[in-house]
């Protein structure tokens, strides 16, 4: 089963809460995510309110997939891996926040995909840096518009 990952880092000029609660908003991804089409919270942890697991439908180069993460939080944000998908046959993430100065934040974003793909992998190279850069980049143009 290949496995294919990518991360970035990029700056963004916002406070580290409004990032980390941005991030958190699992249900506003489809604004900020272009590949992401649909998010539904499923479950929530009890003592934190923030999102347990969460289902998504995501455009992909050879389809559309389908599949739910569950979370974990931390102070400086968060991290996700798969529990099921159809596309997919794992998916492990997360995004570590730095505050950069007054008003600014360092988002590190790591994204690992597991998949049965038949695809050269110069492509799906090219598909996850691709997903990664749209994600950061759509997390900084949401954030500082």
């Amino acid at each position: 089963m290949p496995t294919d990952s990518a991360q970035r880092t990029v700056e963004i000029a916002a406070p580290l809460d409004t990032v980390l609660a941005t991030i958190r908003d699992l249900e506003s991804q489809p604004v900020w995510v272009p590949e992401i089409l649909e998010a539904e919270v499923l479950e929530v942890w009890e003592d934190s309110g923030l999102p347990a697991t969460a289902r998504f439908r995501a455009a992909a180069t050879v389809g559309t997939d389908a599949y739910v993460l569950t979370y974990e939080h931390r102070e400086d944000g968060m991290d996700w891996s798969m529990v099921s998908g159809r596309l997919q046959k794992g998916q492990e993430g997360e995004y570590r926040l730095t505050e950069a100065g007054p008003g600014s934040t360092t988002v590190a974003f790591r994204l690992a995909i597991h998949h049965n793909l038949p695809l050269p992998g110069m492509l799906r190279r090219r598909v996850i840096t691709g997903l990664v850069d749209n994600t950061v980049t759509g997390l900084k143009k949401h954030l500082e518009s």
